[in-house]
């Protein structure tokens, strides 16, 4: 079992969300940039666009948890430019355009995925075909 609800199979039959992320390099004057090199953002996303989940590589807890605040409840499909010009203004910590950047890439992952194109981005995986919608390239 992974979160304590049931089987996990049964947890597993009720996902209905989608898991996007995006990476950037974080710039030079970063306190943990040596460390990391980079910032990474994980949005959950439900069928509508809208943001139910989010977290990121933010070393603080207070910025972690602000940059979420941020977003949830906010809508991926409808509201990218109200997104960005948020994270503008309202987070004013040093990795500001690289959280921009990751955002940008959660974007493009999204313009790939089954909320803009369908089912054409890829089928959902059934019981009859279970590895439909798996195949691995490369």
């Amino acid at each position: 079992m992974t979160t304590g609800e049931g089987k996990t199979g049964e947890a597993e039959a009720q996902v209905t969300t989608f898991l996007f992320s995006g990476y950037a390099r974080l710039p030079q004057d970063v306190s943990h940039q040596a460390i990391y090199k980079r910032v990474g953002i994980v949005l959950e996303v439900d069928e509508t666009g809208v943001i139910v989940g989010c977290t990121s590589s933010l070393i603080m807890d207070v910025a972690r948890d602000f940059f979420a605040r941020l977003l949830l409840g906010r809508n991926v499909l409808g509201e990218r430019r109200e997104l960005e010009a948020l994270v503008r203004y309202r987070y004013r910590g040093h990795s500001q355009a690289a959280l921009i950047s990751a955002l940008h890439k959660v974007f493009e992952a999204v313009d790939q995925s089954p909320l803009v194109l369908g089912d054409a981005a890829y089928p959902l995986p059934s019981a009859k075909h279970p590895d439909v919608g798996t195949e691995t390239y490369g």
